[in-house]
């Protein structure tokens, strides 16, 4: 894979990464109004269930399992596209998959606690056993697709495998995190709307959704320059 970054193909590959950040938040909420049958409160990236919802159903603990889980079957996604391989587009399209669901993300929240770690720990209340187990779990399921990924790279594969991993997180805590969390917290668009979330994550949430939609098609030239003047 011959790795070429444009604005176009740089655009859609951000605009992925933050679809796939809210879809794996939308995973958490929806799944727990499911369960609890009220949603629970959420910034842009932390969530809750409603209140009363644990001690009334103990299955709701499946709802912190779910985004990590759906984040995992994406990144296997892409690596199965890359592996399928029938075409360079598959390759450019099952890479930024894997990329755009931030691994390294996974793998340094469950470094300081994150959802994997706080479930496992609500189950075992044991927490140096549960960070140990989620730490573990994340890597051997995140390192095959990584090494895949890794080894398709033809040129500077060390820099470009280290842009894609580590850079993607970066540019997530300083936008959403940074960025419209402080926003939020200052009190812009707090007020709850769709899917239980506050007006401002909504409308963001709008907004990656179309800017892939625009952008989608130039995926296919992360591993081609010549392949973005032909769509």
């Amino acid at each position: 894979m011959n790795i070429n970054l444009t604005l176009k193909n740089t655009t859609a590959f951000l605009a992925l990464t933050f679809v796939m950040h809210e879809a794996h938040e939308i995973v958490h909420t929806a799944v727990g109004r499911l369960i609890c049958g009220c949603w629970g409160e959420r910034d842009f990236n932390l969530w809750g269930l409603c209140e009363g919802c644990i001690e009334a159903h103990p299955t709701s603990l499946i709802a912190t399992f779910v985004g990590p889980l759906f984040t995992f079957i994406m990144i296997w996604i892409g690596l199965y596209l890359m592996r399928k391989n029938e075409n360079e587009s598959n390759l450019a399209i099952g890479f930024a998959l894997i990329f755009s669901n931030m691994p390294f993300a996974r793998i340094f929240t469950a470094a300081i606690g994150g959802d994997e770690v706080y479930g496992l720990s609500q189950m075992m209340e044991n927490y140096e056993m549960a960070w140990a187990i989620g730490l573990i779990s994340i890597i051997f399921i995140t390192f095959y697709p990584l090494l895949i990924a890794y080894s398709v790279i033809e040129k500077n594969r060390i820099g470009w495998f280290l842009l894609f991993f580590i850079v993607p997180m970066i540019i997530d805590l300083l936008v959403v995190l940074g960025g419209l969390n402080a926003l939020l917290a200052a009190g812009v668009g707090s007020e709850t709307w769709i899917l239980g979330s506050p007006i401002i994550v909504t409308i963001w949430t709008f907004f990656v959704f179309l800017t892939l939609g625009f952008t989608a098609r130039f995926l296919p030239s992360l591993n081609n320059a010549e392949m973005e003047t032909k769509l």
